[in-house]
């Protein structure tokens, strides 16, 4: 069998077409795929993040859902400043109900925080020590949020047993801005 021009044009065409088809068919097609495929792996990852951040917002959405309840918990606690009297009633009443001496009962100005006015009370009792102890432990366990700021006792030299305290409470409550209360901004 005799090579001659015409068999050498068809083997070369036969040769130029797969390398034709590769440079300008496969190759463009596989640089497109190739672009999508970094595409996809992008969108992934980002996808994958936004679940992670997605977990995170419902932690997020419980633990604000927890403070929220404190709040309106301490807020509960929190007297208007018209139930004042009734919260300085009670601290009187709890004294004497211990039998101690109340020498002076003097509320100071109130002071505004952020969301809740404090008013400053003054105090100078006298009585039985136990009796004393037992007046703090109740005034703890008021309802409302109360708190001693500063507290000096001298032990009576004259009655053993008795002591004479000065004392400085602090009552927290609401500064209910609807009916003009104190520490109104």
């Amino acid at each position: 069998m005799k090579i001659g021009f015409r068999e050498l044009l068809f083997v070369l065409l036969l040769v130029a077409i797969p390398l034709g088809a590769y440079w300008w068919i496969f190759k463009p097609a596989n640089e497109r795929m190739e672009v999508q495929r970094c595409e996809i792996e992008a969108k992934a990852q980002k996808l994958a993040s936004l679940q992670k951040a997605l977990v995170g917002i419902k932690d997020l959405n419980e633990e604000v859902g927890k403070l929220q309840e404190a709040v309106l918990f301490f807020k509960a606690k929190l007297p208007k400043h018209h139930e004042i009297h009734r919260v300085l009633e009670q601290v009187t009443k709890i004294a004497e109900s211990h039998r101690l001496d109340t020498k002076m009962f003097r509320t100071l100005k109130p002071t505004a925080g952020a969301a809740y006015s404090e008013q400053p009370i003054e105090m100078e009792v006298g009585g039985d020590f136990n009796a004393f102890y037992q007046f703090l432990l109740d005034i703890e366990k008021l309802p409302r949020i109360t708190k001693v700021r500063q507290l000096t006792l001298e032990k009576d030299k004259e009655n053993e047993g008795t002591t004479k305290a000065e004392l400085a409470l602090s009552i927290y409550f609401d500064r209910d801005p609807d009916n003009g209360g104190p520490g109104r901004s």
